[in-house]
């Protein structure tokens, strides 16, 4: 029987320190950023479509997707991110599950799940447990001003997209604590591991 292990956390929070540990402790990650950077791709109907809501400016001249400029118009209006969500939500999802099949095709025993926005689009229904990375916001803000170059105002609202820490935390069957070293942060996934005996 495959075990799928949800892994979601806000943004700039810690989860591919977490994933990249799980993956090699042997399991077998389905990277949901990944996904949706594979959608978009030359070619592919995703990018097709955001060209057609959101017009040409998106595309760079190598014809890929603007990612920056895409992320300034959506999450500066609650509606052109809902728009993109309604574009690309549905063809993420269609890839998540057929990669779901193949790997209980390959007999995998533990399957993790790695969702950003995982309760937001429901994926929680996929998994036997939910394991969230949470730390301070204030962490999370410089860490993610630091990673993706923004200004302030820019990674509060990119953070206030997302559902908060307090109700992804609750709805969560396992809370990672990342506000210390990385260390004690991967003695608790180690603890988890034990625990479901894979380790």
């Amino acid at each position: 029987m495959m075990y799928i292990l949800g892994l979601t956390g806000g943004i700039a929070s810690g989860k591919s320190t977490v994933s990249a540990f799980l993956k090699k402790k042997g399991a077998f990650v389905i990277d949901g950023d990944v996904i949706a950077r594979q959608v978009v791709e030359p070619g592919k109907i995703g990018l097709r479509k955001l060209k057609e809501a959101f017009g040409t400016k998106i595309i760079k001249k190598d014809g890929t997707l603007n990612r920056a400029l895409l992320g300034k118009i959506v999450f500066a209006d609650k509606k052109q991110l809902k728009r993109l969500n309604e574009i690309t939500g549905p063809l993420i999802r269609q890839r998540v599950e057929e990669q779901i099949e193949e790997a209980r095709q390959l007999k995998i025993r533990l399957l993790v799940l790695e969702i950003p926005l995982l309760f937001e689009g429901h994926y929680e229904k996929y998994c036997n447990s939910v394991m969230t990375v949470s730390i301070p916001q204030e962490v999370q803000l410089e860490r993610l001003m630091k990673r993706d170059n923004l200004k302030k105002d820019e990674a509060q609202k990119r953070i206030k997209t997302q559902m908060s820490q307090d109700e992804r935390n609750r709805r969560a069957d396992i809370v990672i604590d990342n506000s210390k070293q990385v260390e004690e942060t991967l003695t608790q996934v180690i603890e988890w591991l034990i625990m479901n005996k894979f380790a």
